[in-house]
């Protein structure tokens, strides 16, 4: 039997967190192994609202548009003009293929037949942003069901409108992309304008400002000193952010000594004494808790009162809320620095991943227990940063391309 994922007359935020969730288990080191993805999603949609795991380049907010703006001129309604929008994105990634510069370029791999396209990983973005200004979530003609295909999809969103001011697809498009993934200056200057209007007083918006330009190369946002600078309420809620992602970094690690400990116990050596790594791992991360971010001075109410607010969903998940309060409290009362040998916090750790996964649990499944790849879930929480810091450097790259700089660097 094939197993997949459907949804019926779901919304295009629980759209894209099933997409979200599917790229996530590709990828094991961000694996949400202890049910804190609500929490994790609230911090990064209150500091970079409009992104997602899945998206790569920013000038795809402008690309997807023009795909339905070539489709739309044609004349064309309904399911011809989902046809012709699909049709005009696989030609974009056809162009883009044959380019120089393939980075970020959505079907990469999988060329012209990939299945997910850009209007679906960027849908969220474009209305956030308001480049999309109208939606037709209550259009008569809506035809959301049950495993419903990306064509489909497509149709249900054909009929909305973009902002009058986007600026025009280049020549040629979208059987031509000229500048591929760059944006030209116009472009990134548009794109900026629309992101500060529509996400103010965000992280997001704070790094786009022109005097806030830099290299983005770093691990995660608080690493940035123009980001640690931003004034309130962005410092408090990035600070948060920074404590949270420590501090819960220190369940995942025990949760992943409890399972290397029973994959030796297995008898199993594919992957090579991770008991060992994950012990040693503990014990740096406590001594990163008592070196940074101020720990045991962290008042969490203002935290929790934010991200209630961001998704009152949270609210309702009162057995997550209980095992990160407890686990927080450990950790800025000192007792998880002896996590690996607690009794205590061992069993928080295991029987909140028993609960969450079930019958998929690496604690209790066997089959799944021999193809742990040595890591699951154990990379500390950076909130997107990867691909907003894509996004920024692309759109601050185009702003400043035909700047005096610029120009003396090509010469």
């Amino acid at each position: 039997m094939v197993s997949g994922l459907s949804w019926l007359d779901s919304s295009r935020d629980d759209q894209q967190r099933i997409r979200e969730l599917l790229k996530l288990f590709s990828d094991t080191e961000s694996r949400d192994e202890l049910g804190i993805g609500q929490v994790r999603d609230a911090f990064s949609d209150l500091l970079f609202p409009g992104t997602s795991v899945i998206q790569t380049r920013a000038r795809y907010l402008l690309m997807v548009p023009w795909c339905y703006q070539e489709a739309q001129r044609r004349g064309l309604r309904g399911d011809r003009l989902a046809a012709q929008v699909d049709r005009n994105e696989r030609k974009v990634i056809d162009a883009l293929l044959r380019g120089d510069d393939t980075e970020g370029v959505i079907g990469r791999r999988a060329g012209v037949g990939v299945r997910t396209l850009p209007s679906s990983i960027y849908a969220a973005a474009l209305l956030r942003y308001g480049i999309r200004t109208g939606d037709d979530e209550a259009a008569p003609d809506r035809r959301l069901a049950a495993g419903l295909a990306e064509a489909g999809e497509l149709t249900d969103r054909s009929s909305g409108t973009w902002h009058p001011t986007l600026p025009p697809a280049p020549a040629g498009f979208p059987n031509d992309v000229a500048g591929g993934l760059r944006l030209h200056p116009n472009e990134a200057r548009w794109l900026r304008e629309r992101i500060l209007a529509a996400a103010p007083s965000t992280l997001l918006a704070y790094l786009l400002e022109p005097e806030h330009r830099r290299g983005w190369d770093s691990e995660a946002p608080w690493e940035e000193p123009v980001a640690l600078a931003a004034p309130e309420p962005i410092g408090s809620l990035l600070r948060d952010a920074a404590r949270f992602s420590l501090a819960i970094h220190g369940a995942a690690l025990l949760y992943n000594l409890l399972v290397a400990e029973r994959y030796e116990k297995a008898g199993l050596t594919e992957r090579e004494a991770p008991v060992a790594w994950y012990q040693s791992a503990l014990q740096e991360w406590n001594e990163r808790v008592t070196t940074e971010h101020d720990l045991k001075g962290w008042d969490r109410s203002s935290m929790w009162l934010r991200l209630e607010l961001q998704n009152p969903r949270i609210v309702g998940n009162s057995a997550a809320r209980r095992f990160i309060d407890r686990w927080l409290d450990a950790v800025t009362s000192g007792a998880a620095g002896d996590a690996a040998t607690d009794q205590s916090l061992r069993n928080l750790v295991g029987e909140r991943e028993r609960s969450v996964k079930k019958g998929q649990s690496r604690l209790v499944n066997d089959k799944l227990l021999r193809t742990w790849s040595g890591a699951s879930g154990s990379r500390q929480l950076v909130y997107r940063w990867p691909q907003v810091r894509r996004i920024l450097a692309d759109i601050h790259d185009g702003c400043a391309a035909d700047l005096p700089e610029a120009a003396d660097a090509l010469a």
